[in-house]
């Protein structure tokens, strides 16, 4: 199948589990998920776990709190979890089969957009990576405490560099016609 049509494809199984309201559904989904991942099923799986559970743990804690004082459907929030989930493992197992440039070459806009954001994400991950060598080479790592000194300069300049360079990646986006203020 191509690239395109696994877009189409993930578009339609997410709005189809926006639907769903059955958990068994859900882990069923979740499993077919899985047996797309291929070889890199269990660190897709992994990965996506720790991402619901860095997002949903607090929402899911203060909703049980919740349900200490006031009757609620502690099965919505397995569903809504469950939901979550299937629809984060989906989109790391989608961005990991395919390319999605070439998925969104139907359209020139998003084609686009897409290549501005892979390009702001990059150049994000390489100035973080340098800072934290930047850190490192002060003496400063993550088992050791970093002090606020060593610290308030590099984030200055990564916050004042990341704006400087989304400002102009959107002077881009106007000269191609994209955004029109």
């Amino acid at each position: 199948m191509s690239d395109r049509a696994w877009l189409f494809v993930y578009v339609a199984f997410v709005m189809t589990l926006g639907f769903v309201h059955n958990e068994y559904i859900m882990l069923f989904s979740i499993f077919i998920t899985m047996a797309l991942g291929g070889k890199a099923r269990f660190k897709i799986f992994t990965k996506a776990l720790l991402v619901i559970a860095l997002f949903n743990l607090s929402i899911s804690l203060s909703y049980i709190i919740y349900s200490f004082f006031t009757p609620v459907d502690i099965f919505a929030l397995v569903l809504i979890n469950l939901r979550a989930f299937a629809i984060t493992l989906l989109t790391f197992t989608l961005v990991r089969r395919i390319n999605l440039h070439k998925a969104l070459e139907f359209s020139k806009v998003l084609a686009i957009l897409y290549g501005f954001t892979y390009a702001q994400i990059i150049l994000l991950k390489n100035m973080l990576q340098s800072y934290y060598e930047g850190l490192k080479s002060r003496g400063a790592s993550l088992s050791m405490k970093i002090t606020k000194k060593q610290l308030q300069p590099l984030l200055i300049t990564l916050f004042a560099t990341m704006l400087h360079k989304s400002s102009e990646q959107s002077m881009g986006l106007r000269s191609r016609g994209l955004i029109d203020d």
